[in-house]
C-alpha cells in the first residue's frame, strides 16, 4: 500500500517529493510526515472526515458548558477571545453555526460584545494584555477586531459600537502623512508589518462602510485603494523593491502582497500584471509543496502564496497546468500539518508564542490559530478543485 502511495503521488510531485533536507535538522522526518499522513488523507480526502477530526480538536479546546469559550492549545489553561473568534470562524467554515438556534448564536454574540470598548470599537480581554497588544498588527487588538467581524457576519448579527477607531483614518491628510511615510520602492522588513496595519486597517474601512452604511468610511477606503496602486513597482506587479532573485525577499514580496491584495478583490477593482504575479508565486513553492525559504514552512507563508495562485488563476489562464500541479502538492503538504488530535501546527518541528503566553504551543502540538489559517487554505484548496463546499462567508479581508 505504501508503495502504491508513493507512486501515485509521485506522479502529481513530479518525482519532487523525496529529498533528504540539508538545512533542517529534522527534514527526513518531514518527508515521513509527508508521505504517512499527508499523501493519505490527500488521495482519499474526505469532507467528513476532516470535518469531524478538526471540530474533535476545536471541541477539546473549549471550556465548561454556557459561554462560547475556548482555549489556544493544550499547553494553555485559560480562555481567551482570540481562541473563541478562531473557533467560531472554523465551525463557520464547515457549516456548523448554521445547525445553532438563534439563542446559540445570540449567546455567541454577547460573549464577544462584552469585550468591546465604548471608546475605539475595539476588542479588549485582560488575559491577553500585554505590550504587543495595542502597538502590532500581526496580533493584537485591530487583527483580533478584523477576525471578529468574520464571526459577526457568520452569526448573523454585528457588534454592539462601531469602530470609532477608524475615524482617525477618515482625514486625508492623516492617510497621506501615514502612508508617505513608507519607501515603496523599497524593501520591507518582517518587522515592519505595515502590510498588516493596511490590511487590517482597509478591511475594517470597508466593514465599516458596508454594515454600517458609513460613507466618509467608504471615502478613505477609496482614497488608500488609489493611492496604493499607484504605488505598485511595474518591474514586478507587486510593492516594493525586493530582490527576486533572493528567495527571502520574493517570499516576503508575495507575503506582503497577500495582505493589501483583499481590499481589491472585496471590491472587484482590477489588478494588472496578473501572469508576473502567478509567475514570482509559483516561485516561492519549495521541494516539500510548502511555501517558505525553510522546507517546515508555516501556516502563513502557505496560505499566502496558495490564495494569490487561487485567485490569480481565476482571472487568467496563464500557466493553469503548473498552478494546479503546485497547489496540489501545497494541499498535500497543509494535511501533513494536521495532528493525530485534528488540530494543526504553525509550523512543524517548532514550538510558537503566538503574541502571548496564553496563545502558546509547544512543539509539534496544534493550536487554534494553526488550525484556522489552514483550516482556511484547505477550503481554498477545496473550492478550487471542487472536491469540497467550505463556507467562506463574504466579508472584507477575506
Amino acid at each position: 500500500m505504501f508503495e502504491g502511495i508513493r507512486k501515485s503521488i509521485s506522479t502529481i510531485l513530479n518525482g519532487n517529493l523525496i529529498h533528504s533536507n540539508p538545512r533542517i535538522e529534522d527534514g527526513n522526518i518531514l518527508v515521513e510526515r509527508i508521505m504517512n499522513h499527508g499523501v493519505p488523507l490527500y488521495l482519499n480526502f474526505s469532507f467528513e472526515t476532516l470535518k469531524k477530526n478538526t471540530l474533535s480538536f476545536v471541541s477539546s479546546m473549549k471550556i465548561g458548558e454556557s459561554a462560547p469559550e475556548y482555549k489556544y492549545s493544550f499547553s494553555c489553561k485559560n480562555p481567551n477571545i482570540y481562541s473563541s473568534a478562531y473557533a467560531c470562524i472554523v465551525l463557520s467554515m464547515f457549516g456548523e453555526l448554521d445547525k445553532l438556534s438563534a439563542k446559540e448564536k445570540k449567546s455567541w454574540v454577547q460573549y464577544f460584545n462584552c469585550f468591546q470598548s465604548d471608546k475605539d470599537g475595539l476588542f479588549y480581554d485582560k488575559s491577553l494584555e500585554n505590550e504587543h497588544y495595542n502597538d502590532s498588527d500581526w496580533w493584537g487588538a485591530r487583527h483580533l477586531a478584523l477576525h471578529l467581524t468574520n464571526s459577526f457576519a457568520a452569526l448573523g448579527d454585528k457588534p454592539q459600537h462601531l469602530f470609532y477607531f477608524l475615524r482617525d483614518y477618515y482625514d486625508k491628510n492623516i492617510l497621506v502623512s501615514w502612508l508617505d511615510n513608507q519607501n515603496w520602492l523599497g524593501k520591507f522588513s518582517h518587522e515592519n508589518d505595515i502590510d498588516n496595519k493596511i490590511m487590517n486597517i482597509a478591511a475594517m474601512l470597508q466593514y465599516q462602510r458596508d454594515f454600517w452604511q458609513d460613507e466618509k468610511a467608504g471615502r478613505a477606503i477609496s482614497f488608500i485603494q488609489s493611492y496604493l496602486k499607484e504605488k505598485i513597482n511595474p518591474r514586478t506587479g507587486l510593492w516594493g523593491g525586493f530582490d527576486i532573485n533572493d528567495q527571502n525577499e520574493l517570499s516576503r514580496m508575495i507575503q506582503f502582497a497577500y495582505h493589501l491584495f483583499p481590499m481589491y478583490f472585496y471590491d472587484s477593482i482590477e489588478i494588472g500584471s496578473k501572469e508576473k504575479i502567478i509567475d514570482y508565486a509559483l516561485r516561492t513553492q519549495n521541494i516539500y509543496g510548502g511555501f517558505g525559504v525553510q522546507l517546515n514552512s508555516s501556516a502563513c507563508e502557505d496560505m499566502d502564496s496558495i490564495d494569490v495562485l487561487i485567485r490569480f488563476s481565476k482571472m487568467t489562464p496563464h500557466r493553469s497546468k503548473e498552478v494546479d500541479i503546485a497547489l496540489k502538492k501545497a494541499f498535500i503538504w497543509v494535511l501533513a500539518n494536521q495532528n493525530d488530535d485534528g488540530g494543526y501546527v504553525f509550523k512543524r518541528n517548532e514550538p510558537m508564542c503566538y503574541g502571548h503566553s496564553q496563545m502558546s504551543s509547544g512543539k509539534n502540538e496544534s493550536a487554534m490559530f494553526p488550525t484556522w489559517f489552514r483550516t482556511l487554505s484547505i477550503a481554498r484548496l477545496s473550492n478550487h478543485f471542487g472536491i469540497a463546499d467550505f463556507n467562506i462567508v463574504k466579508v472584507p479581508g477575506y
